[in-house]
């Protein structure tokens, strides 16, 4: 039988506990409201930021690379970037060749204060039976909590909604799992939805033309249609989660256990 290899990075802290994580994403188009974003997001010093694909708007020029690590220099400094590969990442060879932190693999998960982060590539084959579908399926046994980050959202009112068809798999997937919860973008808005016990978040917000509701998704908990980002505290076994728009008002707020 063949034995799937699960490809693991190891972070350690450095400090005895998790300080700071950013998530954010779709930072394509606008380079202005990117910069933006990073600004504020290198403010609050994190020690770890994560991003939930559409670096670019095309992802075929090594130019458009250049010019997301120019503008990601003040956030780069401080804390490396590690992320998701979306749609506008067409070719995969030039993505990875900028952040070859990846290892050569598009789906790949990291270790870090205790948690694991498991990266998926929405962008290829995901449905059962796939090698990815695997992966993850290994990913899944280990007894560290985690958070799972990919491009495509699995429950979203926005422009595009769940158009792969995640919700027909992914989230029986994750139920009886460690991943506490679930972050993408694709849709150019901020949302938090509520799925058996389960968050999934949705935020797009560090470019890209923000987009109005289109799709009905009865697990939605809050839409808002701002350039934001997000940023994470630990608080003993808890993740505080706070959402900020540019401007520093607080758009959502929210706690995860088990950590």
């Amino acid at each position: 039988m063949r034995k799937i290899v699960l490809v693991t990075i190891l972070l350690f802290a450095t400090c005895a506990l998790f300080a700071q994580i950013a998530i954010y994403g779709d930072t394509r188009s606008d380079p202005a409201v990117h910069s933006k974003t990073i600004t504020k997001i290198a403010s609050h010093k994190p020690k770890i930021a994560f991003h939930t694909g559409d670096l670019n708007s095309y992802g075929t020029q090594q130019s458009e690379y250049d010019l997301f690590l120019k503008i990601s220099k003040p956030l780069t400094d401080i804390c490396p970037i590690w992320p998701a590969k979306g749609n506008h990442e067409r070719k995969a060879d030039l993505f990875l060749s900028n952040f070859p932190q990846l290892g050569g693999k598009t789906y790949y998960s990291l270790v870090y204060d205790n948690i694991r982060f498991i990266i998926l590539d929405s962008t290829a084959l995901l449905k059962p039976g796939t090698e990815q579908n695997k992966w993850l399926q290994s990913a899944l046994t280990d007894s560290l909590p985690a958070i799972l980050i990919l491009h495509h959202p699995i429950f979203s009112s926005g422009h595009h909604g769940d158009d792969l068809g995640l919700q027909f798999y992914l989230p029986q997937m994750l139920q009886g799992s460690q991943v506490k919860a679930v972050f993408s973008a694709h849709d150019h808005d901020y949302e938090r939805s509520l799925y058996k016990g389960l968050t999934y978040i949705v935020t797009g917000g560090g470019g890209a033309p923000l987009r109005d509701e289109n799709h009905a998704n009865k697990y939605s908990v809050i839409f808002d249609k701002t350039n934001h980002y997000i940023i994470a505290d630990r608080l003993g076994d808890k993740l505080i989660f706070k959402v900020y728009a540019l401007d520093d008002r607080l758009i959502d707020s929210f706690e995860l256990a088990g950590f």
